[in-house]
């Protein structure tokens, strides 16, 4: 009786040891693959995020060349204006106000434009505005051309608003056309602006 009892406690312990080994192996495989599931999804995380940092990364890098590419651009532009302005003020200024400041040549100017407009043949009154701080330089020429218009149609003004060169229109006619010395310069540096500006940089 006391062997039965014995072999029936080692049995039930055999079967009870077997079954707890078996359910340690089947908990251990499946905390195995339960870690490895996890290893491979943080290993798919990390090389997205390496992924999504390197693109990010060349993104920045493209934007930062763009930009910078964009700025050297117009500062290059900026810097080739303002050399051709400083060129073209130098090539014009000096010599257009000499020319618009000297009496002779400001009288020949006012009278091809008398011309041009010719109050007589129109019945146009006429209208010059001339820089005050000429007055006395041009009084008597105003007197002389106020004389040849006898019909009255050609008023001379000297006008502290000019200052250099001068401005014809008609009379109470709303409008002068501007033959000053900045129209003059406007005007040479327009026609000189793509000769200087192949000169200083090529075509």
């Amino acid at each position: 009786m006391q062997n039965k009892l014995q072999e029936l406690t080692d049995k039930l312990y055999q079967e009870g040891l077997s079954k707890g080994r078996t359910e340690g192996e089947q908990l251990l495989e499946a905390a195995k693959q339960e870690a490895d599931a996890i290893i491979a999804a943080a290993k798919t995380t990390a090389e997205q995020l390496v992924a999504d940092a390197k693109k990010a990364a060349a993104e920045a890098k493209s934007n930062a060349e763009g930009d910078i590419n964009m700025a050297a651009r117009q500062t290059l532009a900026t810097v080739k204006q303002q050399v051709e302005n400083l060129v073209v003020a130098k090539a014009v200024g000096a010599p257009v106000s000499a020319a618009v400041n000297d009496v002779e040549f400001l009288k020949t100017m006012i009278k091809t434009a008398i011309e041009r407009f010719d109050p007589k043949a129109t019945n146009m009154q006429l209208e010059v505005l001339l820089p005050a701080d000429k007055q006395e330089a041009l009084q008597s020429f105003v007197e002389e051309q106020s004389k040849k218009q006898l019909s009255g149609g050609l008023e001379f003004h000297f006008d502290k608003g000019v200052k250099a060169g001068f401005k014809i229109g008609p009379k109470n006619g709303g409008y002068h056309i501007s033959l000053t010395d900045k129209d003059f310069e406007n005007l040479f540096a327009a026609a000189l602006r793509p000769h200087i500006r192949t000169v200083l940089f090529g075509k």
